[in-house]
């Protein structure tokens, strides 16, 4: 045999053996067919942080009619609690997730929990604001003539709804306002009481 000889390149003289031991086919890499969108706990708290400042800017930049005028005053209304009831949920699953991942002492859960509520706080002072300054007729009490006045009232209604009622110095007078209360109301209720059940779940 002549090893001088030149390898065949012709397909049809030498034909491939598709069933040697050393023709493996390629592997491809198996992807999930539905992947998965998981929030992080600030990517959940931001609808209340730009929901914040979209209504501090209306409430500001705007006079008791201006909005109203614009978009109709029942969608106008319904945008708020709309968007209330949304974001109040987006900041449950924030600290519902956290505290559902925390590990023993669960000394970690003060700063994310207040951050919720800090954030859950300002949002629902700012759509009263926002609600007020659109709607004068929403609330009743001494809430001041002036934008800072009327934002530090809110703020202090927002805080003393914590406890599951305010002092009863401003009342809601009217549906939309007391829907904004309720679902603040409801925040505060759902969210220690499943953050509660889930620190002590992680004891058993």
């Amino acid at each position: 045999m002549d090893f001088d000889e030149t390898y065949p390149t012709d397909p049809n003289i030498c034909p491939p053996f598709p069933d040697a031991e050393y023709n493996v086919p390629p592997v491809k890499q198996a992807l999930p067919s539905n992947p998965t969108l998981k929030l992080g706990y600030w990517e959940l708290l931001s609808p209340t942080l730009l929901g914040t400042t979209g209504a501090l800017y209306l409430s500001f930049f705007s006079d008791n009619n201006h909005l109203t005028k614009r978009c109709g005053g029942t969608l106008f209304k319904r945008a708020i609690v709309s968007y209330a009831i949304g974001a109040s949920f987006a900041a449950y699953f924030a600290v519902t997730d956290v505290c559902s991942n925390s590990k023993t002492p669960h000394d970690n859960l003060f700063k994310p929990i207040g951050g919720a509520l800090v954030s859950i706080i300002l949002l629902f002072a700012a759509e009263y604001l926002l609600l007020y300054r659109s709607f004068p007729s929403s609330f009743k009490g001494d809430l001041g003539d002036n934008f800072w006045t009327q934002l530090v009232t809110f703020l202090y209604l927002s805080i003393t709804i914590i406890p599951g009622a305010s002092v009863g110095d401003i009342m809601p007078d009217n549906l939309t306002a007391r829907a904004l209360i309720g679902t603040e109301m409801a925040f505060y209720l759902f969210t220690m009481a499943t953050a509660i059940q889930l620190i002590l779940a992680q004891y058993n």
